[in-house]
């Protein structure tokens, strides 16, 4: 008789038994791995809004003058050859009687929402908007005189919305 190298039964239902525990781990693993990288985007942008506002309206304190920002682009210039859609260059007038508080905080939004930030919960929506309700993943700009408050909302670990929320101070 000729002795066969084989697996038995047993032997497969066993591996097969490991990797399906291996792989509910993976999946386990993974879907919090995601959750939280959503949670530093939103933090990540939250922090790059801030920064940039603050230090656009610094640049105006400064120099005067204007400065250069992205801006949505016109349904013309949309249409280039490669069906891109192409930002503008926007000049925004540093002073405060040219482009008021909500204006200069839009520009800086439109900038970054132009340099391709998206919200991370909904990627066909952009990061930054200039009004409405708080929305898992969004930074939304409100104002009260040369005061702007960012409020950035994402869903924390719990399941639970948290905020949170940064100041900057049009000193123009």
């Amino acid at each position: 008789m000729k002795k066969k190298n084989a697996f038995t039964l047993i032997e497969l239902l066993v591996v097969v038994a490991i990797i399906g525990i291996l792989a509910a781990v993976g999946v386990i693993s993974f879907s919090r791995f995601t959750e939280n990288a959503k949670i530093a985007v939103v933090k990540s942008n939250h922090i790059t809004i801030i920064k940039l506002l603050s230090a656009e309206l610094k640049k105006c304190e400064i120099q005067g003058g204007s400065i250069k920002l992205k801006s949505n682009p016109t349904r013309a210039q949309s249409n280039n050859w490669r069906g891109q859609v192409d930002p503008t260059v926007n000049n925004v007038n540093c002073a405060r009687s040219s482009t008021d508080t909500p204006a200069f905080f839009r520009a800086v939004q439109d900038h970054l929402n132009n340099e391709g930030y998206k919200n991370p919960y909904n990627t066909s929506e952009h990061a930054f908007y200039s009004t409405g309700p708080a929305k898992n993943g969004i930074a939304v700009g409100t104002y009260s005189g040369r005061e702007i408050t960012i409020t950035s909302t994402f869903t924390n670990s719990s399941g639970n919305l948290e905020q949170i929320i940064g100041k900057v101070i049009d000193e123009r």
